[in-house]
């Protein structure tokens, strides 16, 4: 039974007509003295419930398989290698370099070496031109907002200067090293708090000079919730500045460091833009008329032509165009074929000339080259073995394997499946199932579902360090590829937001459908996890169909649809989930609202509820409202909240704070779904 029967407020807004009621708005301020007794108690119950033996056990267990060298892909530069690298006594990747590929690894940062008691991580990083240089990101609390270092590779030395607030910093420099573009949100107090996450702009910052007298490049009387990435030519005259505000198009401008002219080079037209610059031509990867995206060129000269007269480089194929890689005599393009990846190589012409082989199955996990190196490396990974890193070495044109983290099962004894299921408007939709070898198909298997669904993103097979103990145990873990997503392309994206948005959750529920009618599992034992968007997914879905799911575990989620945008960068969203100051777009946003769709009396499936005290991109106000009304409305739910301390969305995290997130989640799974039968 809920011990929780939170205290209700009598609030009702009118929405342009549209009365709207938030019982729980009290909710909403983590800095109120009754909240923060709230989120305590919530802690504290859920301790108690949940940090039982299996706990125990499990925590045991992720300790273990997270004891690993976890590292990058190294970047060449001159000579150089740069990569990040956790041991397995550590909790946060360190920053390091070599400067010759066997040579002994030379530390740069390591944020282990925790300031004043805070969670520190790196954000991002980048080498300049001739490797002299980087300038890396480093944030504190889970926050996300960095400050910008800049080290003397030779030295090994900070430099005087400090760049604050460079939120996932796009950093592009020069090729004499003196200088470099970036991205920054503006400084503390020059805009209203809640707005600090937002109002990106793109500045120039010159060795040695004050960084609060860098020179403003972009971002002038722009919508405050832009979002942007830059690159630069090879000679570094050109900077392209890719700008948008939703994730299904963009503009694209090109800034002459010479004239100092921007001018606009893609505005006005629904598709998405990427930039690549080669020594003599310029390419544009897009998906204006091709869903699955195709390579369009021009010459410099030719450059501000209109976009039909540019000519296909790579033209449009059956299957995704997700990634283009550029190095110094060969294109590398990674395609997604019915979510799985594959690698071709093509050359300065445009002309297919070879491919990377990929086991069956498995994902690329990043390329890391450079437009001025022939050599690169890749990585790759499956459901059953984490990331390997293949070297491409020049000298032999062969590629051969690198590097390798350790694999905590034998891949012989798992067996990953993927299905197709029709949702419930015809469409055919793909699933990954991950179990044990000779499973049991008779209805009683505990079973994970897990969805996201949104903003393009797509779920592609991956290594779950994180759910081992739950597959080793006999449980099945399932992906479904639900629209939303950019599995497929635009379409598939399109088809699962704004007015299409119920989309997403109907391919979730007959992906449960679906595995109860296979004989995988039954509704006793399907329980579904999602986060971030996907904890939209399965609260979302939790209510609207209660009598298909036993458990329910939202992460980090967003559940208050009617007032999102008023809360950190969320106003990015709206392109995503609609405007709920638009009358027409809150009409349907009400429709599916997690925290609006509660019924009084309902008896919905046990939720555990996620959420982290300092995530800067979902408000943990959601997951607090949202968790309160499950408990007001029914004594009998059962609804857990853990909220993290010192913790932000994800990004940046320590093993310690995994692990102990995880065997959580696993506990209650465990216990809801009757994994120990």
């Amino acid at each position: 039974m809920n011990i929780f029967q939170p205290k209700k407020q009598d609030i009702i807004d009118d929405i342009n007509g549209i009365k709207v009621a938030d019982p729980y708005r009290w909710l909403e301020d983590s800095n109120d003295s009754e909240v923060k007794e709230w989120i305590n108690l919530q802690n504290e119950q859920t301790d108690k419930i949940l940090k039982k033996d299996s706990f125990e056990s499990f925590s045991k267990e992720l300790t273990n398989n997270f004891k690993v060298v976890n590292f990058s892909n190294p970047i060449p530069v001159k000579g150089r290698y740069f990569f990040t690298e956790r041991q397995p006594d550590e909790d946060q990747s360190v920053l390091y370099v070599k400067n010759r590929l066997d040579g002994v690894p030379v530390k740069l940062f390591d944020p282990n070496n925790k300031r004043e008691g805070n969670t520190v991580s790196i954000d991002f990083w980048s080498p300049s031109y001739s490797g002299k240089y980087i300038a890396y990101g480093i944030s504190e609390g889970g926050d996300e907002m960095a400050t910008l270092y800049i080290k003397d590779i030779e030295t090994n030395e900070e430099l005087s200067e400090r760049i604050i607030h460079c939120r996932h910093s796009s950093v592009r420099w020069l090729p004499d090293d003196s200088a470099f573009f970036y991205t920054r949100n503006p400084r503390p107090g020059t805009v209203p708090k809640n707005e600090e996450h937002l109002h990106t702009k793109v500045y120039l910052h010159k060795l040695g000079d004050n960084p609060n007298n860098d020179e403003l490049i972009f971002g002038a009387d722009r919508p405050k919730d832009d979002m942007i990435g830059i690159g630069l030519s090879p000679d570094g005259k050109l900077l392209s500045i890719e700008v948008s505000q939703t994730w299904a198009e963009n503009e694209v401008y090109i800034y002459n460091r010479e004239t100092k002219v921007t001018k606009p080079l893609i505005v006005g037209i629904p598709s998405k833009f990427s930039v690549r610059f080669l020594r003599d031509k310029v390419l544009l990867k897009t998906n204006y008329k091709a869903n699955n995206y195709r390579v369009l060129w021009s010459t410099y000269e030719d450059l501000y032509k209109p976009l039909d007269e540019w000519e296909d480089f790579i033209s449009e194929r059956e299957y995704l165009l997700e990634s283009l890689k550029v190095t110094k005599s060969k294109i590398l393009v990674g395609y997604l074929v019915n979510v799985c990846s594959e690698v071709f190589v093509f050359d300065y012409e445009g002309i297919e000339v070879g491919k990377i082989p990929l086991p069956k199955y498995s994902s690329l996990a990043g390329i890391s080259g450079r437009r001025d190196e022939e050599e690169f490396f890749y990585g790759v990974v499956s459901f059953v073995f984490p990331k390997i890193t293949y070297q491409y070495d020049p000298s032999t044109s062969s590629y051969k394997e690198y590097r390798k983290t350790d694999n905590p099962i034998n891949p012989d004894d798992y067996e990953v499946k993927q299905e197709w299921y029709i949702s419930n408007d015809g469409t055919s939709v793909p699933m990954f199932i991950f179990h044990k070898k000779d499973l049991l198909r008779d209805g009683t298997n505990p079973t994970i579902l897990y969805g996201y669904g949104g903003f393009n993103k797509t779920n592609t097979p991956v290594f779950m360090r994180n759910w081992i103990p739950w597959i080793e145990r006999g449980g099945i873990f399932v992906v479904a590829n639900i629209r939303g997503g950019g599995e497929f392309g635009d379409k598939w994206h399109k088809g699962g937001i704004k007015e299409n948005k119920q989309n997403s959750f109907d391919d979730f529920i007959s992906a449960g459908e679906y595995l109860i009618s296979q004989k995988y599992t039954s509704k006793e034992h399907l329980g579904i996890v999602g986060g971030s968007n996907g904890g939209l997914l399965v609260s979302a879905v939790g209510v609207q169909r209660p009598d298909l799911f036993n458990a329910v575990c939202s992460k980090v989620p967003l559940t208050d649809m009617a007032r999102f945008p008023k809360f950190g960068i969320a106003i990015r969203w709206v392109h995503e989930y609609g405007n709920p100051d638009i009358k027409e777009e809150l009409e349907r946003i009400l429709k599916w609202s997690p925290y609006h769709n509660v019924k009084e009396g309902e008896r919905y499936p046990d939720f555990f509820f996620n959420t982290a005290e300092k995530d800067t991109r979902v408000d943990p106000l959601h997951a607090r409202k949202m968790a309160a009304i499950l408990q007001g409305v029914n004594k009998e739910n059962k609804v857990l909240v853990f909220t993290e301390i010192e913790a932000g969305h994800g990004p940046g995290k320590p093993v310690i704070k995994i692990v102990e997130n995880q065997a959580l989640t696993l506990s209650f799974f465990a216990m809801k779904l009757a994994l120990f039968k």
